[in-house]
């Protein structure tokens, strides 16, 4: 079963829509992840993730704009949810975001996955 969840605006450019299918919950994050997301992005997540959910998935292909706040809560999500024995899987296309994870290494740190499989990790030394 799907459940759809409307689009929550998170600040003035930013907004994430919700879908949750069975054990898994995919967050999608549209427009720019930035400082002015962080306290509203902390709160729905906390509110979309159940007792139940054994995966999460962050889709980031529609987002324009991530600073270092939204790299930092990508990283925090890594180590949540390893902590909790969940899944956790970011989908990145091609675009600024994937540059910024490759000039930072972070896609070699991170589950970083294209719609068509995972991504090579960056040459970056981190």
């Amino acid at each position: 079963m799907l459940d759809d969840r409307a689009d929550k605006r998170l600040a003035q450019l930013c907004s994430m829509r919700v879908e949750q299918q069975l054990d898994t919950v995919l967050i999608a994050l549209h427009g720019e992840f930035d400082v002015t997301c962080e306290e509203p992005f902390c709160r729905e997540l906390a509110s979309a993730l159940e007792e139940e959910t054994t995966a999460l998935v962050v889709d980031l292909r529609e987002l324009t704009f991530m600073d270092s706040v939204g790299l930092r809560m990508l990283v925090t999500l890594n180590m949540a949810t390893s902590e909790h024995g969940l899944d956790y899987t970011v989908i990145c296309g091609e675009g600024y975001v994937r540059q910024v994870l490759r000039e930072t290494g972070l896609d070699g740190v991170l589950p970083v996955v294209d719609p068509y499989g995972s991504v090579h990790a960056s040459d970056s030394p981190i």
